[in-house]
């Protein structure tokens, strides 16, 4: 049900995201709930681009779970963004990647500029970071903030041994890109159980929901446990979503 309601919220709140071409505001941004799908609803023109995977191998043997790998989404709304499918038959966005060209507001309302962001700044920015951390066959190291706010600058192979890593050289170094994850599995896990969808009063499917454009609905009504099983029997025991829509 909350899936549903968010998604009319991000389609009303989208244009705040990207309020001109160079400043990008990701705070409002809800993974696991904001999609592609909505994403096209304000941009038509979006499209999909490989990307580099930073924390992973370029052979491409190593995989991470939680998103699709190594396959993006672009759009003019979002300059300096990559948003990153949970998997091929799923939607939702499951990682923002954040290229060179970025400049705006982290989902924790710190703004930056990646073109001039060094690794001394993200350091200074996240005081609780102080581990360089590298799969050994990546091209980066990653400076990370509990696994979900990842900042990448490129390894210098000419620096031998490796380790131990030469946090003086690197800090003065430029970030080359941002990995932003989250965790939708358990997410949707818990949001297994759709509620029912009412539409001027018939009964409609998700995908029939999804393809509603926010400037024709009048009114949303979310009814819950006892409220919406007394209205519609057993069919309300996951709750019900009724939407009222502006009359032509």
């Amino acid at each position: 049900m909350k899936k549903i309601f968010t998604l009319f919220i991000t389609l009303i709140s989208l244009t705040t995201f990207s309020q001109n071409s160079e400043t990008v505001n990701l705070s409002k941004i809800n993974f696991c709930e904001f999609s592609i799908d909505a994403l096209k609803v304000q941009d038509p023109n979006v499209k999909q681009v490989k990307l580099e995977e930073m924390d992973l191998c370029s052979d491409a043997i190593v995989q991470d779970g939680r998103f699709e790998n190594r396959i993006g989404y672009e759009s003019k709304l979002f300059p300096g963004v990559i948003f990153q499918k949970y998997e091929a038959s799923n939607n939702v966005i499951a990682k923002i990647h954040l290229t060179r060209e970025f400049k705006g507001y982290l989902p924790d309302g710190n703004y930056i500029e990646v073109q001039k962001l060094k690794a001394s700044d993200v350091l200074k920015k996240y005081d609780s970071l102080n581990s360089w951390t590298s799969r050994g066959c990546s091209d980066y190291w990653g400076i990370k903030k509990d696994d979900k706010l990842n900042f990448y600058v490129k390894i210098d192979k000419s620096k031998n041994p490796r380790y131990p890593v030469d946090q003086k050289h690197y800090s003065e170094q430029l970030i080359e890109g941002i990995d932003i994850i989250s965790d939708c599995y358990s997410y949707l896990e818990k949001e297994k159980q759709n509620p029912l969808y009412i539409v001027e009063e018939k009964e409609v499917t998700e995908e029939f929901i999804r393809e509603l454009k926010p400037e024709d609905v009048d009114s949303i009504t979310v009814l819950k446990d006892k409220s919406a099983i007394e209205k519609y029997g057993k069919n309300g025991k996951n709750g019900v979503i009724e939407i009222k829509l502006k009359k032509k």
